[in-house]
């Protein structure tokens, strides 16, 4: 068994097999994108995930292919009508009076435009003066309104903006689209009850009362639909009207006596919860009086459900979520201004989850109603097309989708040619370019009687080979004729601005130019037929060889190999599919070459390149330069493994840091706590040391490896004066910024320790461990009984004592030990400061023989003359409080001199 257990080891660890295993990864990810239902949650909530990050890496490739390929010409009987500042200025600040907008639309038709297609709605009424002079007037009185007659009329009629837009649309009805949009648009999975209910109910709305008058919406090809009897229709049509009625009186809403129609949206909103259990609630009624309803008004054999319930049962059972976008609150053109138009349709955009606009949905459906989108709408109005959206169910995604629309010719019903979609019947458009691809032409020229006018176009340029923005001055006449117009803003102040995949800035309307224009050229963008049945096998195959080349390759070769493929399916992609307009997922073999490439070098570099590597990663972190290079160049000389070495610790920590942190903010906190550790880490490194870690404000750091040295002792107490040094400059700087003192505690020891890379098997640390350790922490601590800054341990005192100059302190049991230490508080190195210190170390020393030879008063002589030397020794205070309680009680007879530490 271990046999086999190493063998399949050996094959894991092999590099062939870390390729076949990523590439096995990646079919995975594969099938689950190409089979993922998602995207109908990229309106109903976003993606999240794995997909999410690979769908928005696939549309990101899409934008750059489009750059890649550059702008590309035009259909030359397309235009955009712009709301500019030229036009701004001429006219005013937007929006215009409408009758503005009607002399435009006039003189547009005169100069033989054939299509004005507005993204603008007109939503609100605009404001009549001779209105407000009418309120005025019945203010005083009836009278006085009646006594103005008819001049007050024809004021009424001569100052009505809407009237005179109207009355244009209706001159060029044939030839104008008008504009609206749908204020919330989602995928939605209702049950098939809610579905009909709210067809129902859409269809007692005034949008809908207004949608009525088009001439032609869209023809639907939905085989999918299950039917339901006209009766029954009218049944719940019924239900719904007494249910709206008592709505209105619950509201306190009066219904329009001209127009029976939901206008009150809490109305509508409170209708819509009707359409939940509308199927079970009425469930007894209809089946008594199903007869008589229902199957008197239909043929017995086409129609064999002999009861309601028998009905519901097939009906649920047939009736499929519909994928198409579900629109909902659509503001239109007010009634007097659609009065005029017989054809509308929306101009909503739909924006990709990171806010590009790629796609054009060119429907989107209210109930069983389906509504063209304004490029689409324009397209068919302008050669008297109409479309039919194909529907078809995906078991895949549980959604009845959209395979495709089909163009016919109302003169001869014959299909021209169809509009490759997605599922939901969204367009990828074949952008024409960055913005002013398509002639602009200002609202101010139109408005003119000149016979001449500005437009603004990129052309392109021979001599820099860039498509650069020109003005030209065309005849008016012959630039309008017969040319395809979408009305919309362009002007920075009014904010119709898009990003789309070649600018950030890009006017919202000219993306329905975009549109309009791929359905002329018929250069759409199209999926790979079976591209989810093709892609997984390349994949395959591309890894497999991919893994057993760069398996054997050096470096040189290894990289050539990986970025000549790289390149050759960029160019295929570029030259062979999207060229000609076909749309892969190239994402995939971009991401298996990389992440294999990727996967063996990095599989190269933990098996060929570990040694090295791991030891420079180890201690860089923690020793000089000068100490990594040592262990670079001789790395035998190193045993990552624990080992027993003799050296010296040292524990450094900040004093009351807890106070200090309550003072100020985690930042402050954090900077000051960094101004000091980086300084003191540079003088370990200085002095040959190695830092162990940092323990919040505290500092480990251990001298004598990995490097041995013999003199690490002196190295360890030389880096603990400059540490003290060090801090002395810092608490003045800290002082001149208002900033907190701070005072340190320095624990020394000198012993045999257990050093190495220790830890676990996932994380580990270069580091000592061993009792020495432990006494050299409690010796940084027991600083705070006497008072001093640097404490080191007998055995450091043995190995430095000819060179530094220190005093016995005390001889302590430190906690968790039997035996007693003696500790020394380290002053200077080579010789003693001055000769001040030199009289107070002498005073010292004699008290502190007095002390331990129990002659209490002769002590207390001593440590006084010690303090009238230097009143601050901490030490000498200690040792005269001791003297004085034991004059007053004498310790027993047993009494060695050893000081029991009895915290840590």
């Amino acid at each position: 068994m271990k046999r086999i257990s190493n063998l399949v080891l050996k094959w894991l660890l092999n590099p062939v097999s870390v390729g076949i295993l990523i590439t096995l990864v990646i079919l995975k990810l594969t099938v689950g994108f190409y089979a993922s239902s998602t995207d109908h949650g990229e309106i109903e909530g976003g993606e999240v995930g794995v997909v999410q990050l690979l769908r928005m890496a696939h549309q990101k490739s899409i934008d750059y292919r489009l750059r890649a390929r550059g702008p590309r010409p035009v259909s030359p009987n397309l235009a955009l009508l712009t709301v500019d500042e030229r036009a701004l200025a001429a006219v005013g600040r937007w929006p215009w009076p409408r009758a503005v907008l009607g002399q435009a639309v006039d003189n547009a038709f005169k100069y033989g435009a054939r299509i004005l297609a507005f993204d603008v709605s007109f939503a609100e009424p605009s404001h009549n003066p001779a209105e407000s002079i009418k309120e005025a007037l019945l203010a005083q009185g009836s009278d006085a309104l009646l006594k103005q007659g008819t001049w007050l009329d024809e004021l009424t009629l001569t100052l009505d903006n809407d009237r005179v837009l109207a009355g244009a649309f209706e001159r060029h009805t044939d030839k104008t689209v008008a504009g609206c949009f749908a204020a919330n648009t989602r995928i939605v999975n209702w049950p098939p009850e809610t579905e009909f209910c709210r067809d129902i109910i859409f269809k007692r709305t005034a949008a809908a009362k207004q949608w009525d008058k088009e001439e032609v919406l869209l023809s639907v090809i939905d085989p999918l639909q299950p039917y339901m009897p006209q009766g029954l229709y009218d049944f719940f049509a019924l239900v719904i009207n007494e249910k709206e009625t008592q709505l209105r009186q619950h509201f306190g809403e009066s219904r329009n006596k001209n127009e029976q129609v939901i206008v009150d949206t809490k109305v509508q909103d409170a209708l819509h919860e009707t359409c939940n259990t509308i199927l079970i609630d009425f469930k007894d009624e209809l089946n008594q009086v199903w007869g008589d309803v229902v199957l008197a008004n239909e043929n017995p054999n086409e129609f064999k459900f002999q009861s309601y319930d028998e009905w519901v049962a097939d009906y649920s059972a047939k009736s499929l979520p519909n994928g198409l976008i579900y629109a909902d609150n659509w503001v239109l053109n007010t009634p007097k201004v659609s009065s005029g138009t017989k054809h509308t349709a929306f101009f909503n955009t739909e924006q990709d989850p990171d806010g590009t606009i790629r796609h054009k949905a060119l429907i989107m459906r209210t109930g069983n109603t389906y509504f063209p989108a304004l490029s689409l709408k324009s397209y068919l109005v302008a050669n008297d097309f109409n479309a039919a959206p194909r529907l078809t169910y995906n078991p895949a995604s549980g959604y009845k989708e959209v395979e495709g629309i089909d163009v016919t010719d109302n003169n001869t019903g014959d299909t021209v040619f169809k509009i490759p979609t997605d599922r939901f019947g969204k367009l990828l458009i074949n952008y024409a370019g960055p913005d002013q691809m398509y002639p602009y032409l200002s609202f101010a020229d139109l408005l003119t009687d000149s016979p001449t006018a500005i437009i603004e176009q990129r052309s392109y340029d021979p001599k820099s080979k860039q498509w650069v923005k020109k003005q030209l001055e065309v005849n008016k006449a012959e630039f309008i004729k017969d040319k395809i117009f979408v009305v919309g803003a362009t002007a920075i102040g009014i904010y119709d601005l898009r990003v789309t995949p070649f600018q950030e800035n890009y006017p919202g309307a000219e993306t329905h130019l975009n549109a309009i224009d791929n359905m002329i050229q018929k250069n759409f963008f199209r999926s790979l037929p079976d591209e989810a049945v093709y892609m997984p096998l390349v994949l395959a195959a591309l890894g497999v060889a991919l893994s057993l080349a760069l398996a054997y390759l050096g470096a040189v070769w290894g990289i050539a190999l990986t970025a000549s493929s790289l390149i050759g399916v960029v160019m295929f992609d570029q030259h062979y599919l999207f060229r000609h307009g076909i749309v892969v997922s190239i994402i995939w073999p971009i991401l298996l070459i990389s992440l294999i490439y990727i996967s063996l070098t990095f599989y190269r570099y933990l098996t060929e390149e570990r040694g090295k590597k791991e030891l420079k990663q180890t201690f860089q972190k923690y020793v000089s330069p000068a100490i990594v290079n040592e262990i670079l160049a001789h790395p035998k000389n190193i045993e990552l493994g624990g080992k027993k070495v003799h050296l010296t610790v040292m524990f450094s920590d900040v004093r009351g840091f807890t106070t200090i942190s309550e003072k100020l903010d985690p930042r402050a906190l954090s900077d000051l706590l960094n101004s000091y550790l980086t300084p003191m880490t540079e003088l370990v490194f200085k002095n040959r040391g190695t830092l162990d870690k940092y323990m919040g404000d505290a500092i480990m750091a251990f001298f004598g490896a990995p490097i041995a040295f013999p003199d690490h002792a002196k190295f360890a107490c030389r880096c603990a004066l400059q540490s003290l040094d060090k801090l002395f400059e810092l608490q003045k700087e800290y002082e001149r910024k208002g900033l907190p003192t701070i005072d340190i505690g320095i624990g020394l020891n000198t012993g045999d320790v257990s050093v190495g890379n220790m830890g676990s098997e996932t994380v580990r640390s270069y580091t000592v461990m061993g009792d020495a350790v432990n006494l050299g922490s409690r010796l940084e601590g027991i600083n705070k009984q006497y008072g001093t800054r640097i404490i080191l341990s007998e055995m450091t005192y043995n190995e430095v004592k000819d060179s530094f100059v220190c005093r016995e302190v005390d001889w302590v049991r430190v906690k968790g030990k039997a035996l007693p230490v003696k500790i020394y508080e380290l002053i200077a190195e080579n010789k003693v400061p001055s000769s001040s210190v030199a009289e107070m170390l002498k005073w010292f020393q004699e008290g502190y023989q007095n002390y331990h030879d129990k002659a209490w008063q002769r002590g207390l002589e001593c440590f006084s003359k010690a303090l009238d030397i230097n009143p601050d020794d901490s030490v000498s205070k200690l040792y005269m409080q001791r003297c004085q309680d034991f004059l007053l009680e004498p310790p027993g007879e047993d009494w060695d001199g050893v000081f029991t530490m009895k915290t840590k």
